[in-house]
């Protein structure tokens, strides 16, 4: 949820209502989920949003995602009317503090396949992708807000070289700007990429140490980058026991009620209201 709605609010630029309240986030929001509703018709639905305060990854590494800029106003305003969107489409948020969305995620794909469920992360975080497999995708927008693509093992593979277990262990070594995490200082993408695809994991690099096949210079830079690279694998793996529970029969998408009408009627969403057939009682016939 958290980064759909910050994905809708630069993707549609604009937008307010007749009180110049600002509604692009909002608007590009709701499209994306009802999208998401209409063409895949889950069975089950549960939306993720990151909860305010620091996380166990900040008090383990002060500048995670210290870089950052503040989020602006504008997209700060209309973060409870996404959670009214939600709610108003009768499914259930999801959000723990301590805990990053992606964890939640994690741990929710990892309940849903263990009790025989097929799961469908949508979500426009890449970090994502370390947690497919045989029952767990991604689909991912790749232009807009309504364009996507579906990772499944092999397309991860495809784009990356590498599997979606080791996507962790690569990020260790190269380091991920976006989120401020080191790796080892002095390795690059391609040096990263080359090591994991010839040893599979960190825990083997280092094992093999100082005898894997790599220049002096790149064998020191790992000898001495080692905390960091456990640091940095540490920061990049998500959680998949975060303290949440799954309940599927909670969890079973719903038809929207009249709330909706009244939300759209708020935000000047008439167009909506008109496409959905909203009245004051809820779905026209």
């Amino acid at each position: 949820g958290s980064n759909y709605v910050y994905r809708a609010f630069f993707a549609i630029q604009g937008l307010t209502n007749s009180r110049g309240f600002p509604t692009n986030a909002v608007y590009g929001f709701n499209n994306m989920l009802a999208k998401l509703l209409r063409d895949r018709k889950p069975e089950h639905i549960a939306v993720v949003f990151d909860a305010k305060g620091p996380t166990f990854r900040n008090e383990a590494f002060e500048d995670y995602k210290a870089h950052r800029k503040p989020t602006p106003d504008e997209l700060k305003a209309q973060g409870p009317l996404a959670r009214e969107i939600v709610e108003a489409f009768n499914a259930p948020i999801l959000e723990v503090p301590g805990f990053e969305a992606d964890d939640l995620v994690g741990t929710l794909a990892c309940k849903a396949k263990a009790e025989g469920f097929d799961v469908l992360i949508v979500t426009g975080d890449l970090d994502t992708l370390q947690l497919v497999n045989d029952h767990v995708k991604v689909m991912t927008t790749i232009k807009g807000v309504t364009e996507t693509v579906v990772y499944d093992e092999k397309a991860v593979e495809e784009r990356y070289g590498l599997k979606p277990s080791q996507l962790v262990d690569y990020k260790a070594l190269k380091g991920d700007p976006s989120d401020n995490i080191p790796g080892v200082p002095g390795v690059g993408e391609k040096t990263a990429m080359a090591l994991v695809q010839q040893y599979e994991s960190i825990d083997a690099i280092y094992e093999k140490l100082p005898d894997i096949d790599a220049r002096p210079g790149v064998i020191k830079k790992l000898q001495e980058g080692e905390a960091s690279a456990r640091q940095s694998c540490f920061l990049a793996t998500i959680v998949t026991d975060a303290p949440l529970a799954f309940t599927p029969e909670e969890n079973r998408t719903q038809p929207f009620g009249p709330e909706l009408y009244d939300l759209f009627l708020r935000l000047e969403f008439k167009k909506l209201i008109d496409l959905y057939g909203l009245t004051p009682q809820g779905k026209t016939a």
